[in-house]
């Protein structure tokens, strides 16, 4: 079994010291350093080398974002641990694979970290990391994480727009924007496809071909190989996607 080398960037002591236990409690993690400043952090990377960078945004001498832009390719992968959840939208735009809002929950973090295994899984060639088992305990749960859960923001105009999960109908790309369609309204943003896909749920949303993903709730009607959602709109599904959407819906199928 490959184990993915962790490592931690963040002023904080306290947050450092957060993410290290829960590092610990993993069994496909391990910790090969931390670090209380980007800059130091830079000259240390190539020697230890990590897969997983838990980073921190608002820190003295160089930020999050700074850090990012001078972080030379090919560069590990990149968790936001950050107190604003503002940021999020600036984070996915800089290809960071997922935010965690502080204080953050073990189970916010089990499924960031989970994420990441069942991608690389996924990937053909990729080095056997299988994907971590479900959480046994309700207990490991907060209260307060499926609230955080069930929106992001995303930037329309000059503004942070907050769109709620359960209200998506679809979401359309538009080469490097997308087109969130809304009961009542749209929102364009600049985002890829592909980096949403990672920030929603999968068991309620599913990419129907390669320009469209569905938020399951919203499918109205099946006729052959085109979605009517309860927007009236009418969406088709791509040959290769269509056990893949049959299969998220099947559950809901009398």
């Amino acid at each position: 079994m490959t184990i993915l080398r962790c490592y931690i960037i963040d002023d904080e002591a306290p947050n450092r010291a957060l993410i290290e236990k829960y590092i610990h409690r993993l069994p496909s993690l391990t910790l090969v350093g931390s670090q209380d400043n980007a800059v130091d952090a830079l000259l240390e990377l190539p020697q230890v080398q990590p897969d997983l960078i838990f980073l921190d945004v608002e820190m003295p001498e160089m930020t999050g974002f700074e850090f990012l832009r001078v972080l030379p390719s090919p560069r590990p992968t990149v968790i936001m641990v950050t107190a604003y959840p503002q940021y999020a939208v600036d984070g996915f735009e800089h290809d960071v694979i997922d935010y965690l809002v502080k204080p953050v929950s073990f189970e916010r973090f089990f499924r960031a970290v989970n994420k990441i295994l069942a991608k690389q899984a996924s990937t053909p060639g990729s080095p056997d990391v299988p994907a971590l088992p479900s959480l046994a305990a309700p207990s490991e749960t907060p209260t307060g994480v499926s609230d955080k859960d069930s929106f992001f923001l995303v930037k329309e105009d000059k503004k942070l727009v907050r769109v709620e999960l359960d209200q998506i109908v679809f979401i359309e790309s538009l080469k490097d924007y997308l087109k969130i369609y809304l009961p009542g309204r749209t929102i364009l943003t600049h985002m890829t496809l592909t980096r949403l896909e990672e920030m929603l749920p999968p068991d309620q949303f599913v990419r129907v071909n390669r320009s469209y993903i569905i938020r399951t709730g919203s499918i109205k009607e099946i006729d052959g190989n085109t979605i009517l959602t309860t927007n009236g709109m009418k969406v088709p599904i791509g040959v290769t996607y269509r056990e893949e959407v049959m299969k998220k819906i099947r559950g809901n199928i009398m």
